[in-house]
């Protein structure tokens, strides 16, 4: 499958000559129509440059076939014609836009604690995209808490549609906020250190467990003494491994904040009824770790009515621990 033009491939060779170390470039592929041509791609990129290297993710959970640079950067489009140096440059040096932010909007990034998830875009002959794209690496190779996905939305209606997009570039910041044209570097700064955490997306929470971070999680929380609705979306989760991370920040906030932790109990007897079976042990134990012993008459009600012996038992020590 022929992915790249012969002006590309000399460009693909030309930006590999100076590379003397071995640089990473990670994709998934979700089982999508278009995983082919990704994988083409990427495959094409390895064999001109020499220094690349493939790596396939498994686990990872995306609806659209992607192209991982770094750990908070996502290519769902292929970076061609304009938009390819780009993405060389930051595949080679995370911080090769950096100078396209200015001093003062800097000193404002540094600030950025929580996660700001931007999504832009693009399509393949938009004359301005791939300076709305350089911005956007350039944040992001200045804060791990910038993460970005380029889309390309003429590859992926589908997705384009459900976020209403009608021209690019458009930038999305956290589902909330969107530009379309040009955006400023400043403006998108101050509204990313301007949100109010508890509308944080169930993503954006998501990433930072992921990272490690559950301790932030459950200090955003404290501080502002509420449990985050996207927080509950972690709880049920159907993968293992979210529950599991937002199970650890829970645990944290119990321990920092028990009045706040408390509140957990509402959310989850009002979700438990809907979520899968292995999900419902993992929000008794959430329950029993609550110390709310409102939620002992629910947990009565499945000791005596559930014929799951791991749930009853989950039901089970709950109570004990309330007790």
């Amino acid at each position: 499958m022929t992915i790249l033009s012969n002006e590309m491939e000399t460009r693909v060779r030309e930006w590999a000559g100076p590379i003397d170390r071995s640089l990473t470039l990670k994709y998934a592929l979700p089982g999508h129509v278009q995983d082919a041509t990704f994988k083409a791609f990427g495959e094409s990129l390895a064999e001109l440059s020499g220094c690349i290297r493939l790596k396939k993710e498994s686990d990872v959970p995306v609806a659209c076939p992607s192209l991982f640079i770094g750990p908070h950067i996502v290519y769902q489009a292929l970076p061609l014609d304009q938009e390819l140096a780009p993405f060389l440059a930051v595949l080679a040096d995370m911080s090769a836009f950096a100078d396209r932010i200015g001093t003062d909007v800097r000193e404002q990034l540094a600030q950025l604690r929580v996660p700001a998830l931007l999504k832009v875009y693009v399509t393949p002959h938009c004359p301005f995209c791939p300076a709305t794209v350089m911005t956007l690496l350039g944040l992001a190779g200045l804060s791990e808490n910038v993460w970005l996905t380029v889309i390309d939305g003429l590859l992926f209606p589908e997705v384009a549609e459900e976020d209403r997009i009608s021209a690019a570039p458009t930038v999305i910041l956290d589902n909330q906020f969107r530009w379309t044209g040009s955006v400023d570097a400043a403006e998108l700064v101050r509204l990313m250190l301007n949100r109010d955490p508890a509308e944080l997306s169930a993503d954006a929470l998501r990433g930072m467990v992921e990272d490690g971070d559950a301790e932030g999680v459950a200090r955003l929380m404290a501080d502002r003494k509420q449990i985050f609705p996207a927080f509950v979306e972690l709880l049920i989760h159907p993968r293992w491994s979210v529950r599991l991370g937002a199970m650890v920040a829970f645990e944290t906030l119990v321990e920092m904040a028990p009045e706040t932790a408390r509140q957990v109990v509402g959310p989850l007897l009002a979700a438990f009824p809907a979520v899968d079976e292995t999900v419902k042990g993992d929000l008794l134990h959430v329950l029993g770790e609550s110390g709310n012993r409102e939620a002992l008459p629910f947990l009565s009600k499945v000791v005596a009515s559930e014929s799951d012996a791991e749930i009853n038992d989950a039901a089970t020590e709950a109570i004990a621990k309330l007790n």
